[in-house]
């Protein structure tokens, strides 16, 4: 009986430090990839160009002017001309040197721009960026309302993505940005969450197929742009900020992260609560934001 006593005790203890050991290991692991110095730079080759896709507001516009900081000539795409025209002037002012191409096409239309004028470029990067998703409730959403969504979501990024494939340059970079709501699908968001879920798996099954390209999907949460005017807060950064965090993760070996720390951790702490209970707090904050639109 003792010597069962004993062997039991230490098969306890060793439990215990194995579940510490895991929980100090997911903890480093998930600090290191917010303090690690981004990778961007690698992609930096003579003349490299970086195509952003709505790139006229919001993160979109963020991330194309943090990448005209860090040299990269610019491929933008955008469906209004007359914003276009004030990021590419916010761009050189950034940057004189520049070399920017603009394609002005609404993405909500099946199907992709001519981009014969841009297929001989050394493109290193990719940033599937567009997106809409209105806050509605599924029955109130019109046929061609659903079909804008998954257009711009899903069929554009994807479709763009078949055709600048073997046009990219050596190693490259495709950010694909996708959300929370494709992992903790919220009520009001039906169509636009299960486009989000489409991203990231799109973007992650590609991460192993593709050798020579890292490709990550971007989870975003709220982030204060065009669409989203609530104020900046601790929980909802500016879209500039944010776009300097998105670019931060390049290199962390991460198919799908989290760029913004918060976000990762509100995330987080949501999941740990029972399935019924965040499901009410979800449809109560969604409610809201519905009657007040």
């Amino acid at each position: 009986m003792k010597i069962y006593q004993v062997t039991f005790t230490h098969l306890v203890n060793f439990i215990g430090i194995v579940a510490v050991f895991r929980i100090i290991f997911r903890f480093v692991t998930f600090v290191y990839i917010y303090i690690r110095p981004s990778s961007i730079l690698r992609y930096k080759t003579e003349g490299a160009y970086a195509v952003v896709t709505g790139a006229s507001d919001g993160i979109g516009k963020g991330i194309a002017l943090e990448l005209a900081a860090k040299g990269f000539n610019l491929i933008l795409h955008a469906k209004d001309s007359v914003k276009m025209n004030t990021v590419i002037s916010d761009a050189l002012m950034i940057n004189p040197s520049l070399d920017i191409r603009c394609v002005i096409h609404d993405s909500s239309v099946y199907g992709i721009p001519d981009i014969s004028g841009i297929e001989h470029l050394p493109i290193k990067i990719l940033v599937n960026n567009v997106g809409i998703g209105p806050i509605k409730a599924f029955s109130q959403l019109s046929a061609a309302e659903i079909d804008a969504i998954v257009n711009v979501n899903i069929l554009f990024a994807t479709q763009l993505t078949n055709r600048l494939l073997p046009f990219l340059s050596g190693d490259s970079l495709i950010l694909n940005i996708s959300s929370y709501a494709g992992i903790l699908p919220p009520p009001f968001l039906a169509v636009y969450a299960a486009t989000k879920a489409y991203n990231n798996a799109f973007s992650k099954s590609l991460s192993i197929e593709l050798e020579n390209i890292e490709t990550i999907s971007i989870l975003t949460g709220s982030v204060h742009t065009g669409s989203n005017k609530k104020p900046v807060s601790f929980l909802r950064p500016s879209s500039q900020h944010f776009a300097k965090k998105v670019l931060s993760v390049v290199g962390c070996g991460k198919k799908s992260v989290m760029p913004y720390w918060p976000h990762a951790a509100q995330t987080y702490l949501l999941s740990l609560l029972p399935e019924r209970m965040m499901d009410n707090a979800m449809k109560n904050s969604m409610q809201k934001e519905v009657s007040n639109r």
